[in-house]
């Protein structure tokens, strides 16, 4: 990855000495009433780039101060919930009782048949119903 690096480097640093030796035409920047003394071109864009890193660069930290204060509040509004979680699920433990013992379980007959107890077979129950059979209306 090292080497890459380089390699990049070394190619950027080759294309800016070439675009310097094609661009030293002396030029004279006017703005307004100011001047300046004649300057190569490349300086004079070589300038204009180094503004332009430099303004970009002042915006990206102006919006990272900004992040990071809204992370801040944000942490500092989760530790205020988590104390809050805390106090309420103290508050809920003193509420509810302990929790007791329970019974097991009842085996269903599946269970017992595996563990070799046999069961008796129920035995269907047909019993008359208790109701009186209704006669059929005549109308």
């Amino acid at each position: 990855m090292a080497i890459l690096k380089l390699f990049v480097g070394l190619v950027v640093v080759f294309l800016l000495v070439v675009f310097a030796i094609s661009n030293m035409e002396a030029v004279a920047v006017s703005f307004y009433f100011y001047k300046t003394p004649s300057v190569p071109l490349f300086v004079v864009i070589f300038i204009s780039l180094l503004l332009g890193v430099m303004l970009a660069w002042m915006l990206v930290i102006g919006e990272q101060f900004r992040l990071r204060n809204q992370v801040r509040s944000k942490d500092r509004r989760i530790k205020e919930l988590e104390r809050e979680l805390e106090g309420l699920e103290d508050r809920l433990a003193k509420l509810v009782p302990e929790e007791r013992p329970v019974a097991p379980e009842p085996k269903v007959s599946e269970e017992l048949e595996q563990e070799g107890e046999v069961l008796p077979a129920a035995e269907p129950s047909f019993e008359p119903s208790q109701e009186e059979p209704q006669e059929p209306r005549e109308d």
